[in-house]
């Protein structure tokens, strides 16, 4: 992995994207990585949890402001219409993959994972875009890489968060197994290989098209 100063922009960490969801703070997209990194992790919901019981807290202690009418009807309308993220329901599958995979990424995706549309992104490695997740830039993709292969050398303009679902990569930060979330700013430049043995599957979100760095992937970049 290498580093050049492109931005002062502290690195991100866990830590601050579970506590940015707590608060609801997060794009669609990078939300529902969030919440699937807690299904593989349930004992790091301890950040989110402290978060929600502070705000339930100060709502508690909060005095009441009365709502006009039109008000409420827009915020009961709006609630209606947003997509509630817990505990959704795991499609039946006898997949491996799909076995290994947080119920709320299974659901999103919406269909097996026999039946997704890759895209050729290098040998051996393939993409799915999750375009309804989608907004102000954000990008969300699945990634397949066969065992023993590599997404392109890349780069980003903005942030990246790649959680491995089943399988594994490595790369200059090290190994990423199942459950594992690997965050890298526009500093990092880096090429994740595939474990030989086992295809890796990861859910990815970045704030930004993924940008080709290598000599051969430069050739390619018109195809992303």
């Amino acid at each position: 992995m290498q580093h050049s100063p492109k931005t002062d922009r502290p690195a991100p960490t866990i830590d601050w994207l579970v506590s940015q969801y707590a608060l609801g703070q997060l794009p669609r997209a990078a939300a529902l990585l969030t919440q699937s990194y807690l299904e593989m992790n349930p004992h790091q919901r301890h950040t989110a949890d402290r978060i929600e019981q502070v705000g339930g807290w100060s709502l508690e202690k909060a005095e009441p402001v009365a709502m006009r009418a039109s008000t409420s009807e827009a915020l009961l309308a709006q609630l209606e219409g947003t997509d509630v993220m817990t505990a959704p329901m795991r499609i039946s599958t006898s997949d491996p993959f799909e076995s290994t995979m947080p119920a709320s990424l299974l659901d999103a995706i919406g269909r097996p994972l026999s039946d997704v549309p890759w895209k050729w992104r290098g040998i051996g490695a393939y993409e799915h875009r999750l375009s309804a997740l989608e907004d102000d830039g954000i990008v969300a993709r699945l990634l397949r890489i066969e065992p023993g292969k590599a997404v392109p050398q890349h780069t980003h303009e903005g942030m990246e968060a790649t959680l491995v679902v089943s399988g594994a990569y490595c790369d200059d930060a090290g190994r990423f197994g199942p459950g594992d979330l690997e965050l890298a700013d526009d500093a990092v430049d880096h090429k994740p290989i595939a474990e030989r043995g086992e295809t890796c599957i990861c859910f990815a979100v970045t704030e930004a098209p993924m940008q080709l760095t290598g000599r051969i992937g430069r050739i390619f970049q018109s195809l992303l």
